[in-house]
């Protein structure tokens, strides 16, 4: 039987304090609850929350679209 084993994924520093936040919110909610003794793990993606656009004058005094983050999200 072949072993289809995912290796770990590295988070930067950022990263690790949002899915801290998040996965001790959706503990404290109910909605995930600790297992201990799974062999099973889920990968955890972070990605960047929608972007608010907003127009903004360059050198030449020209308005240019400019994407600004409103913060992460966990997947």
């Amino acid at each position: 039987m072949q072993n289809n084993k995912e290796m770990q994924r590295r988070l930067n520093p950022l990263m690790i304090e949002v899915v801290k936040a998040e996965i001790l919110k959706l503990l404290d909610a109910g909605f995930i609850y600790l297992i201990t003794d799974s062999k099973w793990v889920t990968p955890i993606h972070v990605v960047p929350k929608k972007t608010i656009i907003k127009m903004v004058k360059n050198k030449d005094d020209e308005l240019i679209s400019t994407c600004i983050s409103s913060g992460w999200r966990m997947c």
